[in-house]
């Protein structure tokens, strides 16, 4: 798991390691999630990475229709919840090569 608290520091990670699997809050400082999954997806159009919203906006769903994403929580939120939406979305694992 890679963790990042803004913007830039989460494209900087990205360019280090791609994601398998992305959870994003809308409330970043300096930039807002919607500012990152917009610039991450144009650095990599060609990658496609789940992502999961959490936001306190009452228009999350709407948001997260317009975004594309594969889910949407709601903030405060149960951490059982959102490890059932990363079962639901993370992408299966490659099984190991035999050796």
């Amino acid at each position: 798991m890679i963790a990042a608290g803004d913007v830039p520091s989460a494209l900087a990670q990205c360019e280090v390691q791609l994601p398998d699997l992305m959870v994003v809050d809308l409330m970043l400082p300096i930039e807002d999630g919607e500012m990152f999954l917009r610039e991450f997806r144009r650095r990599w159009r060609h990658v496609d990475v789940p992502v999961i919203l959490l936001s306190a906006s009452t228009a999350r769903n709407e948001i997260a229709r317009n975004l594309k994403v594969e889910a949407a929580l709601a903030k405060p939120f149960f951490a059982e919840d959102l490890l059932e939406l990363v079962v639901a979305h993370a992408p299966a694992e490659e099984p190991a090569a035999a050796g």
